[in-house]
C-alpha cells in the first residue's frame, strides 16, 4: 500500500502559547507550539512546530494564536523551498478552496481568521439546495 500525505484530513490545528516572553536582540518574543492532528489511511500523524512571536503588550491570545499558525505555515514553505522538495503553487483561490474542504467545520472559523480561507456567512454545508 503507498501512503499518500496528501490525502491527509486535518482533524485538529491548535496553538499553545509558552507563558512567559524571552529577551532576544531583535526584541522580546514568545514561543509558541502549533499542532497539528492529522488522519490518513487509518493512521493518526502529528506534526508539533515551535515558532517565535514578536510579543506585543496588550495583545490578545486570540491574535498571538493567528500569527503562530500564519509563521508555522511559513517555517514548512520555507523548509520544503530550502530542501530542494518542488511544490505545486495554486492560485490563491485554489488553495484557499482546499484548505475550506479540509479543515473540519469546527475549525472554519479559525482558517478565516488569519485569511487562509475565504470568509463565509455560515458553517459549511448549511446551505440547502432547492429542488
Amino acid at each position: 500500500m503507498e501512503l499518500k500525505p496528501t490525502s491527509a484530513k486535518v482533524v485538529e490545528i491548535k496553538s499553545a502559547l509558552d507563558a512567559v516572553p524571552v529577551e532576544t536582540g531583535i526584541g522580546p518574543i514568545l514561543w509558541a507550539t502549533v499542532s497539528i492532528d492529522y488522519a490518513m489511511a487509518g493512521l493518526s500523524p502529528h506534526v508539533d512546530i515551535r515558532v517565535p512571536i514578536p510579543f506585543e503588550p496588550g495583545q490578545a491570545d486570540e491574535e498571538r494564536g493567528r500569527q503562530a499558525l500564519r509563521s508555522a505555515r511559513l517555517l514548512i514553505d520555507h523548509a520544503c523551498q530550502t530542501s530542494g522538495i518542488p511544490t505545486e503553487k495554486a492560485a490563491p483561490g485554489e488553495r484557499q478552496d482546499f484548505v475550506a474542504e479540509m479543515l473540519p467545520a469546527s475549525l472554519q472559523g479559525v482558517a478565516q481568521e488569519p485569511g487562509i480561507t475565504k470568509p463565509t456567512s455560515g458553517p459549511r454545508g448549511s446551505v440547502r439546495k432547492l429542488k
